[in-house]
């Protein structure tokens, strides 16, 4: 599975969006998740952004300054469901 392209106004506001065809990799309520994003061991922010209308990628909550350092605009990451948890790379 992988990510949305990660656009500049993802990365100021320190987020990666989760397509709908891999949210079934991820929690299907808001929560605080642990797992590794490129290498880091990182808390995140998980929204699976289910709404009454119609359901939208889910958002990780990264942070700016990791995805600042991290991810260059354009980038599509792949998120892999491992033995200890979610790696994102």
């Amino acid at each position: 599975m992988q990510t949305q392209p990660v656009t500049p106004s993802d990365i100021a506001g320190g987020k990666v969006r989760i397509p709908i065809e891999a949210k079934v990799m991820f929690p299907k309520e808001p929560t605080m998740l642990e797992l590794v994003f490129r290498g880091r061991s990182l808390s995140c922010k998980w929204n699976p952004q289910v709404g009454p209308d119609k359901e939208r990628s889910g958002v990780l909550q990264i942070g700016k300054a990791v995805l600042e350092e991290m991810v260059k605009p354009g980038k599509v990451l792949k998120v892999t469901a491992t033995e200890t948890g979610l790696r994102i790379d």
